[in-house]
């Protein structure tokens, strides 16, 4: 079994000392590296490609739920951790809503990070025994809050998811698009799914509609 390859973005030193040294004793879990602040983690684009991301929710200049959402723009596959001292309900939605795939407690022991980080690599959701109480007092079930996050961020669409849907409707393919924007086909295509759940269009054509009717893409009338 490959290791699972994790990275850490945290502005506590003693912390990620502390993670490095726990997580250096784990056999299926590697931890490929650590970032002090998200805007020293975006300096390093090989960092992107880390199995899983865990991220501290309150940094400085930019938080973990910017991050989150940079993170997701970037690289929509990606797997995220929350991992944080905070468990307000409203620190959890906001979390879930930016594309966290789970969320858990700084508090929580060894074992419980294991089975979160093993969790979202094989990309299930994962909120700590901590936060299911807080979760479940409060919405009823991660089902919920994901269900209210959808309906929230319906039709939201990214800068990037944008910029792809608009490059859709002038009929350009995944190899185009993709070569255009310097990223893999992979990730095209992954967009274009999400695209498609975001706006609730069937098809080409109800993309197309989509892009005009919100001002993404025009077509000069002759």
């Amino acid at each position: 079994m490959n290791r699972i390859k994790t990275y850490l973005i945290d502005d506590h030193k003693l912390f990620v000392e502390g993670i490095s040294s726990l997580l250096e004793e784990e056999p299926t879990i590697e931890l490929i590296g650590y970032s002090y602040s998200a805007s020293e983690f975006l300096e390093k684009p090989d960092a992107l490609e880390a199995d899983v991301h865990l991220i501290d929710i309150n940094m400085p200049e930019i938080s973990g739920v910017e991050l989150t959402r940079m993170i997701k723009d970037i690289r929509p596959e990606a797997k995220i951790l929350a991992l944080t001292m905070y468990h307000d309900f409203e620190y959890v939605e906001r979390m879930i809503k930016s594309g966290a795939d789970g969320y858990i407690l700084k508090a929580a022991d060894l074992h419980e990070l294991v089975d979160a980080i093993r969790a979202v690599y094989k990309g299930e959701k994962f909120l700590g025994h901590e936060i299911n109480e807080v979760v479940f007092h409060k919405i009823g079930s991660l089902e919920a809050l994901e269900s209210s996050a959808k309906k929230t961020s319906k039709s939201l669409l990214t800068v990037r998811e944008k910029e792809i849907l608009a490059l859709v409707a002038k009929e350009l393919s995944n190899t185009d698009i993709a070569n255009k924007l310097y990223i893999s086909e992979r990730t095209v295509e992954t967009h274009r799914k999400n695209i498609f759940s975001k706006t609730g269009a069937k098809s080409i054509i109800g993309l197309i509609r989509y892009a005009v009717e919100n001002d993404i893409v025009s077509f000069d009338k002759k």
